[in-house]
């Protein structure tokens, strides 16, 4: 998908060609009320980069963007992700942290919600205040190298909305919600579109990716833990151990929005514990290699290992201040309180897992066959 926004474009031409400059494809496009205009740019050769230029109408042209479309499920080259959370552009969060994460050149990066910090003050009323928040959280010249250089796949969280928002919250302002979750679904588009937001893709041989929506279908924060609390809903965690029983992939990566345990309060899976054991014992007893969880939110890295010995790599934020740390805690391995995202290389080799700061500092390298992410019962 090809997103454009504009205030004064009416249609856009898009062009994606080979870096050698064969063109794979034209399309052309037009604005709607909102200024948005979206490309389903289909056809494309698996596992290409290609450079995407933007004409407008209006006579502008956009600095050409910089893709590499995914490597087919049986293709074993060597793959690169990177992902992280929270991006807000008041300069108070400014660092080189967009530069450097330019620089890994990574084919895909997640983002793990709090993109744009929508709720902002003053507070947006409609649907054209939550769209133009959008507009502003990917305007900044900091961000801009890094945008024109990969893909993005993206789950929205809480800041999108409102903090901390659920179940409850929604019912007690719905509207609000409503608007601010169509800004969200205009701004991130996916083939398929609604009702779920959820998705799992495949990234080479290696690489399979499940990205969790923990917002969704969330019970109420405050409600008691048990068996009836829920994070994800009951169709998407079947959706989730089906599809880890059935991957072919190396490594399994699972993206939480939220941490699974060791932070502040419980808008996290500390509140929804209940649940999540049973999905840890659940991945145990399927006896699946390679599953790791890869989080945010909390605004500070950290390595963390779980029920039946679950890995867990939190990073972020990108342009947030970073928070202090709570007391620790068994089963957290290391955290450092700065800015940060992660990195995932997954070949024949393995998978290797780093965290780097705003510089490009080494917070953590890690690496991994298969055998040693394969969760077991306690």
């Amino acid at each position: 998908m090809v997103v454009v926004w504009s205030e004064t474009a009416l249609a856009m031409t898009v062009t994606v060609a080979t870096v050698e400059g064969r063109v794979a494809g034209r399309w052309q496009g037009s604005f709607d009320e909102s200024g948005l205009s979206m490309i389903d740019a289909r056809g494309l050769e698996a596992s290409t980069t290609y450079v995407v230029a933007i004409g407008l109408d209006d006579g502008r042209a956009m600095e050409p963007h910089v893709i590499v479309t995914a490597p087919r499920s049986d293709d074993a080259r060597a793959v690169r992700l990177t992902w992280s959370a929270d991006i807000d552009p008041d300069p108070a969060y400014d660092s080189p942290i967009f530069e450097t994460l330019a620089d890994q050149e990574a084919e895909l990066f997640v983002s793990l919600g709090d993109w744009p910090y929508a709720d902002n003050p003053p507070f947006p009323e409609s649907l054209d205040d939550y769209r133009r928040r959008h507009m502003e959280g990917r305007s900044p010249p900091k961000l801009q190298r890094w945008l024109h250089g990969t893909s993005v796949r993206a789950m929205l969280d809480d800041h999108e909305v409102r903090n901390d928002w659920d179940a409850a919250s929604y019912a007690a302002d719905t509207e609000r919600h409503v608007v601010a979750l169509q800004a969200w679904d205009e701004w991130f588009p996916r083939r398929g579109g609604p009702p779920v937001r959820y998705q799992k893709w495949r990234w080479g041989a290696h690489v399979e990716c499940f990205l969790l929506d923990t917002r969704s279908f969330r019970s109420a924060s405050a409600d008691v833990d048990g068996p009836q609390k829920t994070m994800l809903g009951a169709a998407q965690r079947a959706w989730l151990l089906d599809g880890l029983a059935a991957s072919r992939a190396t490594f399994k990566l699972v993206f939480t929005t939220v941490p699974l345990d060791f932070g502040h309060g419980v808008d996290h899976w500390a509140g929804y514990i209940s649940e999540r054991d049973a999905i840890l014992d659940a991945i145990a007893d399927l006896g699946t290699s390679g599953v790791v969880f890869l989080s945010a939110d909390q605004h500070w890295f950290a390595t963390q290992q779980h029920r039946n010995g679950a890995r867990e790599f939190q990073v972020g934020p990108l342009a947030r201040a970073p928070l202090p740390l709570p007391d620790l805690r068994p089963g957290v391995i290391a955290r450092s309180q700065e800015y940060s995202f992660g990195v995932l290389d997954a070949s024949a080799e393995g998978l290797r897992v780093r965290a780097l700061g705003a510089t490009g500092n080494v917070l953590w390298d890690e690496s991994f066959t298969p055998q040693m992410l394969t969760l077991r019962r306690s």
